[in-house]
């Protein structure tokens, strides 16, 4: 049974090891593992994800199409989660994949910090857009004359983007409390509506045989296993996110152990939340065309008002569910601005000097924030031209974060697992190689997948354009590189002989009650990180 530890002894400790790791502490560790698995699961929160795309889902399998694909979706997502846990333990550094994939890759071949960057700025864009669109889906209840335009809608998004901004600069100091209250009333949320529907919808209700076994897609695909296959692809986006507490993990005491039970406990919560929640709204839908027919494309109020058979309850439920995400789009917020910080502090992007501040007054990365809430608004200008090119947008942002996070661990596969990686508190051991070889090989898959048009036949208005979105973003970071840092780019300083002994240290202090005086016990904790060509 594990000691508790002196918080400022393991707090010392942490900061001589990311010394070691070739940084200095800048950030103030004020979140707890509590807060932070909040912060997680509220970014993650698979329920509300899975709420704004459902239509999709119901559209490309119908019912049970949409409800399957949610635990195949879930349980792919761990198994990458479990592979990017681990190597957040060996390095618990706040550049994440950016780092991973530093001190694991041989020198010819370092990582481009911002395509974790630009995912997770994908995200920030796509939650503020299905944030607004509920609230023009309120509006719209109460006034069915109104119809709402895309100027109003970027509006709504860009106030969206800049009070998340706001909260995440001036009310830093509270944000951990924040994140525990935005994850209580998520939970209440949940819980209220799933029992509401459930009961509520009970005489009018869709029979077992549609929610359990009906597959007749509406996509206009030949093949209804291949439109589940596309259903699957859709439920990963609840899954998202899962990474956000390797980027503030120098924000929390003893991060090695914590960091990895933040990445995979809100998944494995999220999917046991999610199911629930998914068969309600399935289980209240009695005209299912009146669902896939709503003029803003995000279904979920038609389902609140076929299951409550009142608009006034459904647009309270609504408005809780649209609280609850804008408290993930805050989430969102907080890990864009750390990633790019510890990105910006090797001097990876250009004016690096600027984002890797960190406020003198708020202890946090604000000139980082505020680029990312300027960058995602103007990503989000869109909206003024084409619609099909912000969905687009929104499948991007799956392959660039899901991608990010299998590329180091398409290098360990490489180069070799114990050749390169250090033990650490979190390791998948002998299952290791199995984990990173299906991580890799499923997110080559999905990033395929996503790339196929939703519905058929394919015209100018419904062609899926993430593909040239994708190389065009890709594209645009390399030639960012080659122009600005190629050649310039160095890297964080890491000294991996002191590496090694504060690592040592920092285990040493772990003290057990039976088996502190076992040699192999105690060994089988020690790690020692070995220098990367």
């Amino acid at each position: 049974m594990w000691k508790k530890k002196d918080p400022d002894h393991a707090v010392g400790i942490d900061d001589l090891e990311l010394e070691a790791a070739g940084y200095s502490q800048e950030m103030p560790r004020r979140f707890s593992p509590w807060s932070l698995g909040a912060l997680s699961f509220t970014l993650t929160c698979t329920w509300l994800g899975t709420g704004s795309s459902i239509g999709i889902g119901l559209a490309e399998a119908s019912a049970a199409g949409a409800l399957w694909a949610l635990p195949i979706a879930g349980v792919m997502t761990l198994i990458v989660s479990a592979g990017m846990a681990e190597l957040a333990s060996a390095y618990p550094v706040a550049g994440a994949q950016y780092y991973w994939t530093f001190m694991i890759a041989s020198d010819k071949y370092k990582a481009f910090g911002s395509f974790v960057i630009i995912g997770w700025w994908l995200a920030s864009g796509s939650v503020a857009n299905f944030n607004s669109s509920m609230i023009l889906e309120i509006v719209t209840v109460w006034y069915p004359s109104f119809q709402p335009q895309h100027w109003q809608q970027y509006l709504i998004y860009v106030a969206l983007i800049w009070l998340a901004t706001a909260l995440n600069i001036l009310g830093s100091r509270w944000l951990p409390h924040f994140n525990q209250f935005i994850f209580l009333l998520s939970v209440a949320t949940l819980a209220a509506t799933t029992m509401t529907l459930f009961i509520v919808a009970r005489g009018h209700h869709a029979p077992a045989s549609f929610i359990f076994a009906d597959t007749v897609s509406q996509s206009g695909w030949a093949s209804e296993g291949f439109s589940f296959l596309l259903a699957i692809s859709n439920s990963v986006y609840g899954f998202l996110g899962s990474d956000c507490g390797a980027h503030l993990c120098e924000e929390i005491a003893n991060p090695s152990r914590n960091v990895p039970k933040a990445i995979l406990y809100p998944l494995v919560v999220g999917l046991l939340t999610a199911l629930p929640f998914t068969i309600s709204l399935i289980y209240s839908i009695s005209d299912v065309n009146a669902v896939l027919e709503m003029i803003t494309g995000l279904p979920l109020i038609e389902i609140y008002y076929q299951g409550t058979g009142s608009y006034a309850a459904a647009s309270v439920l609504l408005a809780a569910f649209a609280f609850c995400l804008f408290g993930c789009l805050v989430g969102v917020g907080t890990t864009c601005s750390r990633t790019l910080w510890a990105v910006s502090r090797d001097d990876a992007l250009p004016f690096s000097h600027l984002w890797m501040r960190v406020h003198s007054k708020f202890h946090m990365p604000a000139n980082a924030m505020l680029l990312t809430a300027s960058c995602v608004s103007l990503y989000g200008l869109i909206f003024l031209g084409s619609t099909t090119a912000f969905s687009a947008m929104v499948s991007a942002t799956i392959m660039f974060t899901q991608t990010s996070c299998v590329i180091p661990q398409a290098i360990l596969l490489y180069r070799g697992r114990d050749q390169v990686l250090p033990k650490r508190y979190f390791d998948l051991g002998r299952f290791g190689n199995i984990v990173n070889a299906t991580a890799v090989a499923w997110t080559i898959f999905l990033d395929v997948l996503v790339c196929f048009p939703t519905s058929m036949p394919v015209s100018v208005e419904n062609m899926n354009y993430v593909s040239v979105v994708f190389v065009g973003l890709a594209s645009f970071v390399v030639l960012l590189w080659f122009s600005t840092k190629r050649g310039v780019f160095i890297g964080p300083h890491v000294n991996i002989g002191l590496m090694n002994e504060r690592r040592l240290a920092a285990l040493q202090t772990d003290t057990v009650d039976a088996d502190v005086d076992d040699p192999k016990a105690r060994e089988s904790r020690v790690s020692v990180i070995s220098p990367v060509d």
